[in-house]
């Protein structure tokens, strides 16, 4: 099939059955390369739409596509958001009772799925792979394909055959996809699923909708609760390292009012299955849970994850992190780090019998130290492990957003790089360090160490901030740890400039808590969003469903902001395919256009002029408030005229008015404000989410007192914009 044709077949795929208008970076190439026929190994983060990568191939393709995914929950999550898009998909696996393996196989045999998913362990076995061999496949999909390498975070064996499938299936085009792997990790992928020559297609691995914290543990428990008062109401993730801590942490949160639950491999499989169904349907909004818990739960609107203890490679991180914001709306992800976690963990690798694998599991350890204790540019530190370069700090991390004092660093690392290169590339970070100390350690003399010239440059410097100018010259690229040969610490071409160009500023060592960031919020009608979002669950529960198959927030969002008008306007809405507008497009539309009526029904006039409904968000109005009111509307006073009535000063009476908007009493803002007001408006709508209210009202390009910006941004939150 000509690649024109293809395109255009496969956008014409993507908007009538998912509702998109438009690919992410790679999704065509990668779909393409299968129509073609062709092997493809895909590198895609989480909610970086990987699965649109073989789903739409497999509706287009003859046969059907075989996806092999280690998770039952995830197959049965996958297989209800292809079904209420109108695509015949299906899973094959344990939790079926025998007449549904039955009906399953039948539909299968007869050509009627365009999809099947299965576990690999089924798949493999001799009965499955006959029954395949008789059928025509569209293609194969191996979805988590990190868990084939025994480099990988989550290795399981009987990922490990899946490599057969190339020997037995030549001309069947497979697609492998992960989200989280290392080169060494990649590499591995590669050999074991026979696809060294396939097309490598790498997505960059950031994700700019999370925002990266890192706070040092003090008091878990209150740090946690008060990072949860800025997302009430929204779904989120708490990891744990021990069952213990799971328990004891769910019940806290429930003892403070937070619909939370627990959730580990102790819990017996129907209580767990309900805790995540209850997660999935939003029933429970908090889930407290050990690593157990995540690879199989599909849930886009999960707004933040915390991680209790510090998990035990960067790849573990990246991947439970991921799970927040998939939708691609803002999200966070706070990391609670103690050096007692650290210790636990490591105490857990010593425990381990493969000596490579617990060299690869130390060396995974110390990396994610080394992230947790960074000075630099959180995203650069995760970015920089998936060997991705970013040339820039991210903004949207607590380093960028409160950074460190810096210091001119650059004879320091020139004393790195000598004593490196000195002992010739075989030692890592704790040897480097002993050497430029000037210790003369057994094993240093047994080198002959303490004889180079770089022994003692750094003798005045303790172990510590070494340390972490060794981490933050790794994160700036100068220097590499090679896990192949015991983490050593090699210098990179970036290295040669060391001391011939730019001065090398590093951040100084100081550790600590980190300050919380104000949010400013989405720009919609939060009144008709929480319509929307009752009538997504009323829907949800009617058709047995979680609620965001029905509809995204996202979706939610857009029908918030654009309240379209009729079935045109709501096919303009992400994620509205047809199958969705068919079945849901009347009733939604309904709701908005009852929301828009109410809110017209309860318009005013003010001097011939609609005046807005306002949401009430704060207290009543005091006597004195309710008297200035009068005097504004009654008498029709100037906030000059209305000050010296009641021999006030025009602050307080601006103060009056704030109280009198935040009331959802009516003051004309706009005209107040001026001809200045919608410039306003429009630059709040687009400041940084994360800056201090003084921050954003120094950046404005219009002058307001204090209490006139008091008084604009409690218009916006009373019209439902902020």
């Amino acid at each position: 099939m000509a690649t024109k044709k293809v395109k255009e077949q496969a956008r014409k795929v993507l908007k009538d059955v998912f509702g998109y208008d438009s690919f992410r970076p790679m999704q065509e190439e990668i779909i393409c390369a299968l129509m073609d026929g062709k092997d493809a190994f895909v590198l895609m983060p989480t909610g970086g739409g990987k699965s649109l990568c073989y789903q739409i191939p497999a509706i287009m393709r003859e046969g059907t596509g075989i996806v092999v995914s280690p998770l039952i929950s995830l197959m049965k999550d996958q297989v209800d958001a292809l079904n209420a898009c109108g695509v015949s998909a299906a899973y094959y696996n344990s939790s079926l009772k025998a007449a549904e393996a039955k009906d399953v196989l039948e539909r299968f045999e007869s050509g009627k799925l365009d999809m099947l998913y299965v576990a690999p362990e089924r798949l493999l076995s001799k009965a499955f792979l006959a029954k395949l061999q008789k059928l025509k496949l569209a293609m194969f999909a191996v979805d988590e394909a990190h868990c084939v390498s025994q480099w990988g975070h989550d290795f399981r064996p009987e990922y490990v055959r899946l490599g057969e499938l190339r020997e037995i299936f030549p001309d069947v085009p497979m697609l492998a996809l992960t989200a989280t792997a290392d080169e060494h990790t990649r590499e591995d992928i590669s050999e074991r699923l026979q696809l060294a020559k396939s097309q490598r297609f790498t997505a960059s691995f950031d994700r700019p909708n999370i925002r990266y914290l890192v706070a040092e543990k003090r008091q878990p428990l209150t740090q946690i609760l008060q990072f949860l008062d800025g997302w009430q109401n929204c779904s989120g993730v708490i990891y744990c390292l021990s069952r213990k801590r799971v328990e004891d942490l769910a019940v806290n949160l429930q003892r403070h009012g937070i619909r939370a639950a627990a959730y580990h491999a102790g819990i017996p499989g129907r209580s767990r299955e309900k805790v995540q169904d209850d997660f999935l349907r939003d029933r429970v909004k908090v889930i407290v849970a050990t690593i157990a818990f995540g690879m199989g739960v599909d849930k886009p609107n999960v707004r933040f994850v915390i991680h209790h203890d510090i998990p035990k490679s960067i790849e573990s991180y990246y991947q439970e992190t991921g799970r927040a914001g998939r939708d691609g709306l803002e999200s966070e992800a706070l990391m609670l780090y103690g050096s007692g976690d650290v210790n636990l963990v490591r105490r857990l690798i010593e425990n381990v019998e493969n000596i490579d694998q617990r060299r690869v599991e130390v060396h995974k350890l110390n990396s994610m130290v080394a992230f947790s204790e960074a000075l630099t540019c959180r995203r650069r530190v995760l970015l920089g492990y998936f060997s991705e370069p970013l040339d820039h700090s991210c903004g949207n991390c607590d380093i960028c957003l409160d950074p460190p004092k810096t210091y001119d660093a650059t004879e320091l690392a020139e004393a790195a790089l000598q004593c490196v290169r000195e002992i010739k590339g075989h030692f890592g970070m704790g040897y480097v360090i002993d050497v430029l100390r000037g210790s003369n350690n057994a094993r240093i003399k047994e080198h002959k160490h303490d004889k180079i010239k770089s022994h003692g440059a750094g003798a005045d410097i303790n172990a510590d901030e070494w340390t972490s100018i060794l981490r933050q010259l790794v994160h700036h690229g100068y220097f590499m740890q090679d896990v192949s040969k015991r983490a050593a610490m090699l210098a990179t071409k970036k290295a040669e400039h060391i001391g011939t160009g730019d001065p090398i500023m590093l951040a100084k060592y100081q550790p600590g808590i980190r300050r919380q960031f104000k949010r400013l919020g989405m720009a919609r009608d939060e009144l008709l969003f929480k319509k929307l979002v009752a009538l997504r669950e009323e829907q949800a529960e009617k058709d047995d469903l979680p609620p965001h198959v029905v509809f995204s927030d996202v979706s939610l969002t857009e029908m918030s902001q654009k309240q379209p008008a009729d079935v045109a306007g709501m096919r303009l809405i992400s994620g509205m395919g047809a199958h969705k507008l068919e079945e849901y497009g009347d009733v939604f539309l309904a709701l908005i256009k009852k929301h828009s009526e109410s809110k017209a029904s309860k318009k005013t006039k003010d001097n011939g002029k609609d005046i807005p409904m306002l949401i009430a968000k704060g207290p009543g109005l005091n006597e004195t408030q309710t008297y200035t009111l009068a005097l504004h509307r009654k008498e029709g006073l100037t906030l000059a005229q209305n000050a010296a009535q009641q021999g006030v000063s025009e602050v307080t009476v601006l103060r009056h008015y704030v109280a009198i908007i935040r009331a959802g009493q009516y003051i004309d803002v706009p005209a107040f404000i001026g001809k200045d007001f919608e410039t306003v408006m429009n630059e709040l709508t687009d400041a940084d989410p994360y800056a201090s209210l003084t921050e954003i009202k120094a950046d404005l390009s219009v002058e307001l007192s204090n209490e006139e910006f008091r008084l604009v941004l409690a218009w916006r939150e009373a019209i439902g914009v902020a």
